[in-house]
This record gives structure tokens, C-alpha cells and sequence, in this order.
């Protein structure tokens, strides 16, 4: 076969191709005539070639399959370079609390093998082109120009045509810009992982010295070290440094706070009552004590100042304990004057009564008939005094918090504002017109007024209110919000890759990762049932031993039910979940509009939904009505109950980035699979069984409440959280459900 005839003959009937197409547009005779004396000269020549067995078949197709073979020789090159310039991406575009040193150092080393493979790579890649393939050209190598010419005449849109061609061709053969540039690339990560490997190392030390000053009392040195931190990696403890700094700073404002309320006692206006000074001095004793009593208290907090000496924390209390014993001594001025005050107008007031019974005695009948009145009114107004005090103390107001159809049941939350002033349900309170208001910090602002009836209860009836914040954060920054239907409260998404790796980094769990990349907010995948237990038990006994959750708490998977009132699913028929499974039609995570619509949820790409090609962060997109992100799609999510009644089919559900058809993506659907099966689809949610006492009750404040200071229970065993999942009679939950 002659090559150079066979290209040469494609390029000329291609030529003729495109010639046919423009000749319908000639006007000149001239032109049309030159047009025909081509075509039969282009068919003349093409015989005589055949004729002589130069060519075997048309050039065209010939070409043309060589064209195939060279555009399939430049996909596996593209695609190599877009991974290597793709390679490590993460880490040069380190953002805060986005990488780990596992991450970093899996980085460093595809970068190594990446070099060590390249020159071979480029070997493989080249050995598929022939020499009638490529040309050298001024510019480097590039295709034959007669493959060039006849591609721009035949296939204008292929993407040999593409302007990165020859930077391919060059790639696959040692040089170019491209080569340069991946070149460049990897050298860059290579040394931004050891940068990054020897800055972590750095800050580790940093974050262990500024731990260890703060613990030592050196507050100020240890918040300037960590000041300076670049706070791009997740698996260094900023935050625990950071709550040890913050801690001193509370113990002062907590001891200074101590005093404010006492002072604000003392200031309150207090008036003996009529003519019985013998009970100012039990009143000034009672203040007295009190003020003694936090003395007492502000000398053991000095006293313990000693163990943080040279600190900034002892230099601090000490400058405070100075300060609030001066102020102390002049509340107690205060204090004595303000009696001394009282008891004078008390002994006034008897001294006048006394003179008043001695005259009345000895002139009855001229003072008698002018006091009398006198005396009967006084009478009167204490008898009115004494009535209004008892209507009074029946003037109160009753009411019921509902959140979602609940009743609020924690006491840290039970109460409205009334002009401003807390009250809580049973409180009395003066009759009058009040506005009222709740408590911003807990709820999501509601305002109207109330009028408040003198001399008996006053029932406002069921307020529904709206929580406007989390009820309970964990170590890891999980969150944590009450649903409807369920005693437990949910995290509101699933677990995170971050909250599963410190799992993993604490225990050496063995976690196999996908084949895919993921971000630390990304929902943890590979995870069997089995895991997702292991995972609750380490939590539980974590966040007890810190001291954020009680010896009855446990966290623990959701149950199948409570799954469901998480997803608003509605009354569910059946006794096991396999009964249940697909029982309600057309109602979705999202609502009952099929398909979905855009970014209701992270599905299949068939559906064409989202953006996202595998997982996605959590709480990417919009929460339900209780807070809860991710309830569809995403990954599937592991539940505690069995499927069926067979052993050892455990129940998932909320479909996932691999779901798209209609009843895979019902609330009501359920999978099961083997409690040992990891696959990157699954993933799973937390829930918090938290019953009194418990610390997840005792405040709304953010923050780690300080650890109790007796040596703790150990917490519930598996086999107790098992039996609990179903709470009994005498458990206590932040929601209880309204008759």
C-alpha cells in the first residue's frame, strides 16, 4: 500500500467533498466548468490507482479509521494529565480546618509515585503512535500534516482539531508545555506536602506548649501561640486549646457575677413593716450571713489562686479579690445603713403609736372622738391591705409551651416574658395589660399582649413556640435538635468523614476509603452497621467522660420508626419495617412533586437534580421543618431495627447519590443488608438518647460544661442501650407528648 498516495487521495476527495457542497452556489460559468474538469479529472486519477492495486480501498474510510486509532491514542493521554494537574488540589487550596496529616501524607506519597511512574506512563502513551502519525515541526511534534489537513476537511469538530493536539502529542513523548506543566504541578505539591507535613509537626508542638501554659494559668502566652496558627488542619485540637483559655475568663466572670447578685439583693428597697422595728435586725442578720457566706467563699477562691502562681490567671484573681472585698465591705455599709434606716422609721412609728394610746388614756374624751375615725380608717386600710395582698397572691397565669406539637418540658426553657420579666407557668403576678414576649436566645421571636385578670388564675392556654437554635452540640460539633414523635433528638446530618475519623484515629477501626475523594464534611461511606455501633459506643463514652452527657445518655442509631418521624412520614401500618416498606406512595422527603425538583436533595445524575457526582457536604441542601438536612439522598443511612424477623438484616433508609428511581426515593422505603457490609452508598445518622439528669438538660449555654468532680459511673453498656432505644415509663425527654 503507498501511504503517501492513499492520505494524498483522502485529502483531494475530501477537498472534492466540500467543493460539491459550494459549487450549488456558483454563479460563473467559468467556475462551474473549472468545478466539473476537477471532478472528472479527481475520478480519472482515482481509477488509474486503483486500477494499478496502489490503493485498496477508498481513502476516505482508510484515513478515517486512522483517525479513530489516533483520537483513542490522545483520550488516555488527556485523561492522564488532567489527573496529574488535578492531583493534590485540595492541599494547595488549603482552607481552615480542611486538611489532616493521613490526607496530606496519602498526598505526598501518589506525588512520589506519580514522578516515579511518569517517565514510564509517557513510554506507554507514546508507543501507540507510528511514525506515519507525527511529524517534528519548528514547534515541536505534532500529527502529519496531511492527517491535520485531511481531519480540518472531514472532521472539523474532532478533537484532534482541539488546540491542545500538539501538547498532547508532546506529553506522551517527554516534552512540551504540557509536560512542563504537570512537571511543575507535582513538584509544587511535592513540596507543599512537606511544607505542610513539617507545619503540622510544628503546630502540634505549638498547640501541646500552649495547652500545657494553659493549664498552668499562662492564659495570655498560651491565646498569643495560638493566635498565630494558620488553622488549616481538622485533626489538631485548636478548639480544646482554645475552651482551656476560655475557661479562666469564666471562672472570674463567674465569681464577679456572684457579687453582682448579691449587690443587686442588697439594693433592693426593703421596708420594715409598720411599727415592728424587732424585725429589722433577723432581716440584716439574714443579709448579713449571706455576705458573710460569699466572704468565705471569695477567701477559698484567693486560697486557690496559690496553685497558679506566676499565672495570669492568679494575677487576674488576685487584682479581683482585692477589688470585690473593698466592694464587699461597702455593700455591708450599705447594708448596715439602709437597717439602720429602716429601724429608725420602725421605732418612730411604734414611738408614735405608744404616745398616741398614752394621751388617748389619759384625755378619752377629748382625743377619743378624733382618733376614733382616724383609727377605724387605719383599720380599714390594713383590712383592704390584707384582702388585695390575698387576691394578690391568687393573681397568676398558667400556660403550656408547645414546640412542633410538643410541650416544652425542660424547665431551662418553661417561660415567657411579661414586659420583659421572666415568668414561668404558676408564677404569680400583678393584674394589668402585659406584652408579651419570649426568650430570643431560645425561641424564634413572638410577640402579643395578654391581659392578666386580678384575684385569680389566668390560663393563656398552649403557646407554640419555635426553637431558633441547637438543643445540644457535642465535642466533635455534632449537632443536635428535638423531632416530633421521637424522645431522642437527632443530629441534623449525617455522621461527617471529620467525626468518623476521629473515631477511626482514636480506636485504629479499620475503614476502607472510596474510590472517590471527600471533603471532611462529606457523609462517612464504607461503613457497616456494625461500625456505625462501634462509632456510638467510643461517642458515648467520650462525651461522659468530658463530662457533656450523663451515665443514662447514650448515643446510638435511630430506630426504624423514629426514622420515619424524622422524615414527617406520617402513621406508618405494620409491625416490622418490612411491612412498612414502600406503604405510602407518593409522598418524598421533598414533598409529593415527581421527578424531584432541582436541589431538593444530592441523587443520581440521571435525574439531573444537583451538581454533585458522589457525596456531597452535609447540609448542602435546605433542612426539613425540624432542622434535619439530608433525610433524602446523599447516602443511605443505617438503622437500628432488623428488617424482617430474620437475624441479621439490618434496615437502611433515605436513599442515596446512587438513587434515582421513584420508589427508591420514597419516605417510606426501606433496604436492608448484612450488619458486616461496607459500600459507598451507606453511610448513618447519630441520635441521643439523653434522660435526667442529664447535662444536656441543665442549660442552652454553648460551651462544655465542667466535668463533675466524683469519679464517674461507667456509662450503659450496649446491651442497655438496646433495652433503653424504647424509652419506659420513667424516662424524661426535653418533648413529652401532649394528650
Amino acid at each position: 500500500m503507498n501511504l503517501e498516495l492513499t492520505r494524498k487521495l483522502a485529502i483531494l476527495q475530501a477537498t472534492a467533498a466540500q467543493l460539491r457542497e459550494t459549487s450549488r452556489s456558483f454563479t460563473e460559468t467559468s467556475d462551474m466548468f473549472a468545478h466539473r474538469q476537477f471532478q472528472f479529472e479527481l475520478a480519472e486519477y482515482l481509477g488509474t490507482h486503483r486500477a494499478a492495486g496502489d490503493i485498496p480501498y477508498d481513502p476516505d474510510v482508510y484515513v478515517g479509521e486512522e483517525l479513530d486509532r489516533i483520537e483513542r491514542l490522545l483520550e488516555p493521554v488527556a485523561k492522564f494529565v488532567k489527573e496529574q494537574l488535578e492531583l493534590g488540589k485540595e492541599i494547595l487550596e488549603a482552607k481552615k480546618n480542611s486538611l489532616t496529616l493521613p490526607q496530606i501524607q496519602e498526598c505526598q506519597t501518589n506525588v512520589d509515585a506519580a514522578f516515579n511512574a511518569l517517565v514510564e506512563t509517557q513510554h506507554r502513551l507514546a508507543s501507540g503512535f507510528l511514525n506515519k502519525d507525527l511529524s517534528v515541526e519548528p514547534t515541536g511534534i505534532d500529527l502529519a500534516p496531511d492527517l491535520v489537513v485531511f481531519t480540518k476537511l472531514a472532521r472539523p469538530k474532532s478533537t484532534l482539531m482541539q488546540p491542545d493536539r500538539a501538547g498532547l502529542c508532546q506529553f506522551a513523548h517527554g516534552e512540551g508545555p504540557l509536560h512542563a506543566q504537570v512537571v511543575t504541578h507535582l513538584e509544587t505539591l511535592r513540596a507543599a506536602c512537606a511544607e505542610f507535613i513539617a507545619l503540622h509537626a510544628e503546630q502540634a508542638e505549638i498547640l501541646q506548649r500552649a495547652y500545657a501554659l494553659a493549664e498552668a494559668g499562662d492564659f495570655a502566652r498560651a491565646a498569643a501561640l495560638v493566635a498565630e496558627l494558620k488553622l488549616v488542619f481538622a485533626d489538631l485540637p485548636y478548639q480544646q486549646v482554645t475552651e482551656v483559655i476560655d475557661g479562666w475568663r469564666k471562672k472570674l466572670e463567674e465569681v464577679e457575677a456572684k457579687f453582682t447578685r448579691h449587690r443587686e439583693r442588697v439594693e433592693t428597697p426593703w421596708k420594715a413593716p409598720f411599727a415592728q422595728p424587732w424585725l429589722v435586725p433577723p432581716h440584716q442578720r439574714a443579709e448579713d450571713d449571706r455576705l458573710q457566706q460569699f466572704h468565705d467563699y471569695l477567701v477559698k477562691f484567693h486560697g486557690s489562686l496559690e496553685a497558679w502562681k506566676n499565672s495570669d490567671f492568679a494575677r487576674e484573681g488576685h487584682s479581683l479579690f482585692k477589688k470585690l472585698v473593698a466592694r464587699l465591705d461597702a455593700l455591708r455599709d450599705d447594708l448596715r445603713q439602709r437597717c439602720d434606716a429602716a429601724q429608725t422609721r420602725a421605732v418612730l412609728e411604734l414611738g408614735g403609736l405608744v404616745l398616741l394610746g398614752v394621751l388617748t388614756a389619759l384625755f378619752p374624751r377629748k382625743l377619743l372622738p378624733v382618733i376614733a375615725p382616724f383609727v377605724a380608717v387605719f383599720g380599714l386600710v390594713k383590712l383592704a391591705g390584707a384582702v388585695r395582698r390575698n387576691l394578690q397572691a391568687r393573681t397568676s397565669v398558667s400556660f403550656r409551651l408547645e414546640a412542633n406539637g410538643r410541650q416544652v418540658e425542660d424547665p431551662e426553657k418553661s417561660f415567657i416574658r411579661l414586659n420583659g420579666e421572666t415568668v414561668r407557668s404558676g408564677d404569680r403576678i400583678a393584674a394589668g395589660t402585659y406584652k408579651l414576649t419570649l426568650d430570643t436566645s431560645f425561641y424564634e421571636p413572638l410577640t402579643r399582649t395578654v391581659t392578666v385578670h386580678f384575684g385569680r388564675s389566668n390560663n393563656l392556654g398552649i403557646i407554640p413556640v419555635k426553637l431558633n437554635r441547637d438543643t445540644h452540640t457535642n465535642t466533635l460539633g455534632m449537632r443536635f435538635m428535638p423531632v416530633p414523635g421521637a424522645t431522642v433528638l437527632f443530629c441534623v446530618w449525617p455522621t461527617r468523614v471529620q467525626d468518623y475519623a476521629a473515631f477511626v484515629q482514636a480506636t485504629q477501626h479499620k475503614w476502607i476509603q472510596p474510590k472517590f475523594r471527600q471533603e471532611p464534611t462529606h457523609p462517612a461511606v464504607n461503613v457497616s452497621w456494625d461500625d456505625a455501633r462501634a462509632f456510638c459506643k467510643w461517642l458515648t463514652e467520650k462525651e461522659f467522660r468530658a463530662g457533656r452527657i450523663g451515665e443514662r445518655d447514650c448515643y446510638r442509631l435511630p430506630t426504624d420508626l423514629e426514622w420515619s418521624a424524622a422524615v414527617d412520614l406520617g402513621k406508618e401500618t405494620g409491625a416490622t419495617p418490612a411491612e412498612r416498606d414502600g406503604k405510602i406512595r407518593d409522598v418524598y422527603p421533598w414533598g409529593k412533586d415527581w421527578p424531584p425538583p432541582k436541589n431538593v436533595g444530592n441523587y443520581d445524575g440521571e435525574l439531573r437534580r444537583d451538581d454533585f457526582d458522589y457525596t456531597s457536604p452535609v447540609g448542602s441542601f435546605p433542612a426539613n421543618r425540624h432542622g434535619l438536612h439530608d433525610l433524602g439522598g446523599n447516602v443511605w443511612e443505617w438503622c437500628q431495627d432488623d428488617y424482617d424477623n430474620q437475624q441479621g438484616r439490618k434496615v437502611l433508609r433515605g436513599a442515596s447519590w446512587h438513587s434515582s428511581k421513584a420508589h427508591t426515593l420514597l419516605s417510606s422505603a426501606r433496604l436492608f443488608n448484612s450488619p458486616g457490609h461496607r459500600i459507598d452508598i451507606v453511610g448513618f445518622r447519630c441520635v441521643l438518647d439523653a434522660r435526667r439528669p442529664s447535662p444536656v438538660f441543665s442549660s442552652l449555654e454553648k460551651g462544655n460544661p465542667e466535668p463533675a468532680a466524683s469519679s464517674p459511673a461507667p456509662p450503659k453498656s450496649e446491651a442497655q442501650a438496646n433495652s433503653e432505644a424504647t424509652p419506659g415509663p420513667e424516662a424524661a425527654p426535653v418533648f413529652k407528648e401532649i394528650a
